[in-house]
């Protein structure tokens, strides 16, 4: 059993093998080689304004004899910031921290064989379902990106989609100032890209073949009334982008076609939950929308659907939930090269095993 921490893996992990692998699983995902289990959500309240939330997922893709669960355990809490709102994971674990959790099994034995922290790999697997998409979506020519978003997300995603397009120019917005600042000053250099710091996304947005956003905003981040023919726009959820975006979308691609994560809800009504009660119950990713009858990722990588046609029209790919099998794919990749290059920590696997009948 290989303990790994997001340093190992982030020294060991190339960006391309993560988009190969994650392409791989999608193809077998759409040929029905591999499967995926639905997020689940469980929300109890703490303190006022703020929950518990257990979420897990998982996937098994057999070609690499991987099966993976993803868990997290958090505080989360929800606020008001630039007109809209945002959900937040708070670090209070050890007193600064966070907990989120990938464990890897063997489909051959059953047996464990690897845990680490999910945090690189979740950065890298979102933003490469999104480089994926842009890959099949964007136009060839697409060479200015607007990045809303400059936390967590947005890096990965920066050096992702500058792998599928040849960009010379990101113009970078947050509602924060000095985090849009920040992230230009810290990623200037970094890509071949220039980047540039915008005051508004509308600003960021104009006449960018490419918007992509990377925020925790459950609320949408832009007027899709302003986008010009022929751009392409991604989201890491779907509260980000408005009716009108969804609307003039064609190609529209979705991630999966689970509607959303189960919620389960403890000691309070499940609409008193933000997530519920505003993001998801946005105007084109309700429950009874037909939204979730739009093609997958897995079939556009499967040529199932052509992908863009039109150079004028307005591609969309929304990643309306994530994918345990994500974890599996990019797991099995990490596991096969922390062990080529000897990295990690090994503990005995027979302390995770049992000689009774579970």
């Amino acid at each position: 059993m290989l303990i790994l921490s997001n340093e190992d893996i982030e020294k060991i992990l190339p960006v391309g093998a993560c988009l190969e692998v994650l392409e791989e699983a999608y193809r077998d995902l759409g040929n029905g080689m591999a499967a995926t289990v639905p997020r689940y959500d469980v929300f109890s309240p703490t303190k006022p304004g703020e929950f518990y939330e257990y979420k897990t997922m998982s996937g098994v893709l057999p070609a690499r004899n991987i099966a993976a669960l993803r868990l997290n355990s958090s505080v989360v809490k929800w606020y008001e910031k630039a007109g809209g709102i945002r959900k937040d994971k708070l670090p209070v674990a050890g007193g600064d921290k966070f907990v989120g959790l990938v464990m890897l099994f063997s489909t051959e034995t059953g047996e464990p064989l690897a845990i680490f922290p999910d945090g690189y790999v979740q950065k890298l697997r979102v933003a490469g379902a999104s480089a994926i998409a842009a890959r099949y979506l964007a136009r060839k020519d697409a060479t200015v990106m607007a990045l809303l978003g400059t936390g967590w997300q947005a890096s990965a995603h920066l050096v992702t989609l500058s792998m599928v397009r040849d960009l010379r120019q990101v113009r970078v917005y947050s509602p924060t100032p000095e985090s849009r600042r920040r992230f230009v000053e810290n990623w200037s250099g970094k890509v071949a890209a220039q980047l540039i710091e915008c005051a508004s996304a509308n600003e960021a947005i104009e006449t960018a073949d490419m918007v992509t956003c990377t925020t925790n905003s459950i609320s949408p981040l832009f007027d899709g009334e302003i986008l010009s023919p022929g751009v392409h726009i991604a989201c890491v959820k779907p509260c980000e982008l408005d009716a009108a975006t969804y609307r003039r979308a064609d190609p529209l691609i979705i991630h999966w076609q689970e509607a959303k994560p189960f919620q389960i809800a403890i000691g309070v009504e499940r609409q008193s939950i933000p997530d519920v009660a505003e993001g998801w119950q946005h105007p084109l990713t309700r429950e009874d929308c037909a939204i979730w009858n739009f093609p997958t990722l897995s079939q556009l990588v499967n040529k199932e659907h052509p992908g863009r046609t039109n150079q004028q029209a307005i591609s969309c790919f929304c990643n309306n939930v994530g994918l345990g099998l994500q974890f599996a794919a990019v797991g099995s990749e990490v596991l096969a090269r922390a062990r080529e290059g000897r990295v990690g920590r090994e503990i005995p696997t027979d302390w995770f095993l049992e000689d009774v009948h579970p």
